[in-house]
């Protein structure tokens, strides 16, 4: 059976209507339960976007005078690019000119809160010719996950602490 690009976004979007736990059980756990999902999001000439997520956060911030954190609030925009097969640089760079129409939107809405951006890059595999692989290590907003498909569903791995297998280092 082909795995379409199309098929990912549409269990991915009606899993995390429907029943959000089940993405996190199969090791999706970027997903929250408060988060508000489009799907197929235009944004002007930017592009259209597999999956943006919207979700209220907060800062916290401890004033030592009266002993107290303030809660501060936030916006947190996560950005879902889906690869039915290899994740590279240029998904990477796809999502980060999403992410730009996404800020360039806000700011002419004058949008006065906080906005924190995310990006999450889905494949089969990570494109591993290059150094593309140790970007999620450097950049906390990044994250990658490959996914595989099989009789028992579709199951989601995080991809981080890259490293080459031969490092040859001359100590």
């Amino acid at each position: 059976m082909e795995f379409l690009e199309k098929d990912l976004e549409k269990i991915i979007y009606d899993a995390n209507r429907d029943n959000p736990e089940s993405l996190i059980k199969s090791g999706l756990h970027t997903l929250a339960f408060d988060k508000l999902m489009k799907r197929q999001l235009s944004i002007g000439a930017y592009g259209v976007a597999d999956l943006v997520t919207f979700q209220r956060r907060y800062d916290y911030i401890w004033d030592e005078d009266s002993t107290s954190e303030t809660r501060i609030p936030k916006l947190q925009v996560t950005v879902y690019e889906l690869k039915k097969d290899k994740i590279g640089i240029s998904a990477y760079l796809q999502a980060l000119r999403y992410v730009r129409g996404l800020q360039r939107y806000f700011e002419s809405r004058k949008f006065s809160h906080k906005i924190e951006f995310r990006i999450v890059l889905i494949g089969r595999r990570i494109d591993n010719s290059g150094s593309f692989p140790f970007i999620a290590d450097f950049n906390e907003n990044i994250t990658f996950f490959t996914y595989s498909y099989g009789i028992d569903g579709l199951k989601f791995r995080q991809e981080c602490n890259y490293h080459y297998t031969q490092e040859n280092f001359k100590l």
